[in-house]
């Protein structure tokens, strides 16, 4: 059955695809779409930065006539086609959308692909305004004439600076020779203000461009035409402009226009999975970490001080920096939007303790292993940034109920799966870098009995390339005089893994530089200690079976950091990508490497 109804929905989709040149879409603005709008212009068509206004789209035949697509319309909304009337929804030059001319009844029996050609020719699509009638305009028509010297299509938008909101309120009919104060009346009984209260009245001309208009001058004077927006607040005494300013809220209208350019979508991620989900809001390109931790609060229900943003990486999506709480840094500057205009989601951590007490402590997490190099437990380490590593290996010891002392317990930091530090016990713990992963470990048996010839040594993972790392890296004991059969065996039990598993793993010896060629070792009779090791590190080549290593060493789970010598390098790679290339096998990634991306 669920194969039969996937081939239904490919027959109609391919049906759909070749019928497609019959069809016109065309996208019907509403009242209701103008006063549940927040922003310039009537409504937001095409600007992918901000919500897409909720517009209602249909597709017609490009053979229907006018007549059949009103009464579509009419049936749609539940009134008679007569108190309907169409305009079509033109681009001025100044990059607004406004109605233009209306669709009158002498189209009728023209088809839409006619009406299509002659008022919209240069788009492909059908862009309209509905107007509706709730009573006629006189006892002969229910809309005014057509004639561009009698009356005038205009919108109507209240600023409200107790609520920092702009609203649509609605349209009404101004004669092209009335003066801009006759509708202040009219204004009044809208937002059911006293009849004479005082008016400041403005004109969205365009987003950057809003003008007040002279109340004595007539709408022609004022170049008002169909489809403009007239924006109105009340008249504010010198004491309301005060408390509003103290208040920190915009007080007039072309400060709240002026506002309005600096809005942005940010689209908040959890750092952690097991926290809330994700979200977007809309918030000013110059708020402070404060306004920002307030608005994600509110959503969240949460203590804005418990909250910490760390950015990301493009586009990658890996954790990039924690953003600290600077008081002059706008949100513009901590995701750094001038050249990186696209990259606006932050992820976003709620935390057990203040960030301000944070900023007294250094907060990390270390994973723990015993003998066997398998993670077993994640650790969360609060202190004082004056702390010294000691101090972290006892709450180690603390939270694990361990029975060893501190200096039986290694903790070393890792980057791109090798190991970086291992540090010592009167370390400062401030010497721990952010983009770094912390392991600690219990010292095994055999580094405690170390004798005068014996040799450290690290060991990592790699798949095939020695820069295709996974896996958790950890230090080893080259035995001197001991054959590579007894140094493997010894592998093998460090790895937890049973002779079956172990059989697949390929032990080479690695030279530091970053694409050495692996010197893979297969007799069980080398003595590892002859060969006069220094700086040289001990590789694995083993498959990753974690899902977690793929393209040249990118970390596919977008929590993960991203190596170091792929940070520049631009890879548009977005989460289907991710899910897709998990399932593929690790021969299959280096032909897409090759292939796809020659890095």
């Amino acid at each position: 059955r669920r194969i039969d109804e996937e081939k239904a929905l490919d027959e109609q989709k391919k049906k759909e695809a070749q019928e497609r040149h019959l069809y016109l879409t065309t996208k019907i603005l509403t009242l209701t779409n103008f006063e549940h709008y927040q922003g310039v212009d009537l409504a937001n068509f095409n600007n992918q930065q901000y919500p897409q206004s909720e517009v209602l789209q249909i597709k017609v035949l490009k053979r229907d006539t006018y007549r059949a697509f009103k009464a579509i319309v009419a049936h749609k909304f539940g009134i008679s086609p007569e108190k309907m009337r169409f305009w079509d929804l033109a681009n001025r030059q100044n990059r607004t959308i406004r109605p233009d001319t209306p669709i009158l009844n002498d189209f009728l029996d023209m088809t839409m692909e006619q009406i299509q050609k002659k008022v919209a020719p240069r788009q492909n699509e059908l862009k309209l305004f509905l107007e509706i009638a709730d009573k006629p305009f006189n006892s002969k028509a229910w809309f005014p004439p057509k004639e561009r010297n009698s009356y005038l299509l205009v919108f109507i938008k209240y600023f409200n600076p107790d609520t920092q909101s702009l609203e649509g309120v609605c349209y009404i009919y101004v004669r092209m020779f009335g003066k801009v104060g006759d509708i202040i009346p009219i204004l009044c009984k809208i937002k059911n203000f006293l009849p004479k209260t005082p008016m400041k009245i403005y004109e969205e001309v365009k987003p950057d461009m809003i003008e007040e208009m002279k109340l004595k001058w007539t709408f022609k004077r004022s170049e008002i035409q169909n489809g403009d927006i007239i924006c109105f607040q009340k008249v504010l005494t010198e004491r309301e402009i005060q408390k509003h300013t103290d208040a920190g809220r915009i007080h007039d209208i072309p400060t709240f226009y002026e506002s309005l350019s600096m809005r942005v979508v940010i689209q908040f991620k959890p750092k952690y999975r097991e926290q809330k989900p994700e979200f977007e809001l809309i918030l000013n390109k110059n708020y402070k970490y404060d306004d920002v931790a307030k608005r994600v609060a509110a959503f969240l229900n949460t203590d804005p001080l418990k909250l910490q943003f760390t950015t990301a990486r493009s586009p990658s999506g890996s954790y990039k920096t924690v953003i600290k709480r600077v008081n002059n840094q706008t949100l513009s500057e901590m995701l750094n939007l001038i050249y990186h205009p696209t990259m606006t989601f932050l992820y976003y951590e709620m935390l057990d303790i203040g960030i301000i007490e944070l900023g007294t402590k250094k907060f990390f997490k270390v994973h723990w292993f015993k003998r066997i190099v398998k993670e077993e437990e994640v650790i969360d380490v609060c202190l004082p940034k004056t702390a010294i590593i000691n101090e972290v290996l006892r709450v180690i010891v603390q939270k694990l109920a361990l029975q060893k002392p501190t200096h039986r317990i290694r903790l070393y930091d890792v980057l791109n799966f090798k190991i970086q530090n291992e540090y010592n016990i009167n370390d400062p713990i401030d010497k721990i870098q952010e983009n770094m992963t912390l392991y600690a470990e219990e010292i095994p048996q055999d580094e405690t009995e170390l004798r005068s010839n014996d040799k450290f040594i690290q060991v990592f993972h790699f798949t095939k390339e020695t820069f295709c790392t996974h896996g958790i890296p950890f230090k080893f004991v080259i035995k001197a005089g001991e054959p590579f059969s007894a140094t493997k065996l010894r592998l093998q039990l460090r790895l937890g893994m049973n002779e079956k598993e172990f059989l697949r793993v390929k032990v080479a010896i690695i030279q530091p530089a970053s694409y050495a060629k692996p010197q893979y070792i297969e007799d069980n009779s080398v003595i590892l200690s002859n060969y006069g090791l220094t700086d040289e590190l001990l590789g694995l080549d083993r498959l990753d079976k974690t899902g977690r290593a793929g393209r040249g060493g990118v970390v596919l789970d977008v929590n993960q950091r991203v190596p170091a010598f792929l940070q520049d390098i631009e890879i548009d790679v977005d989460q289907r990508d991710f899910a897709f290339l998990q399932g593929i096998e690790i021969e299959a990634i280096d032909i897409l490497l090759t292939r796809d991306y020659a890095l």
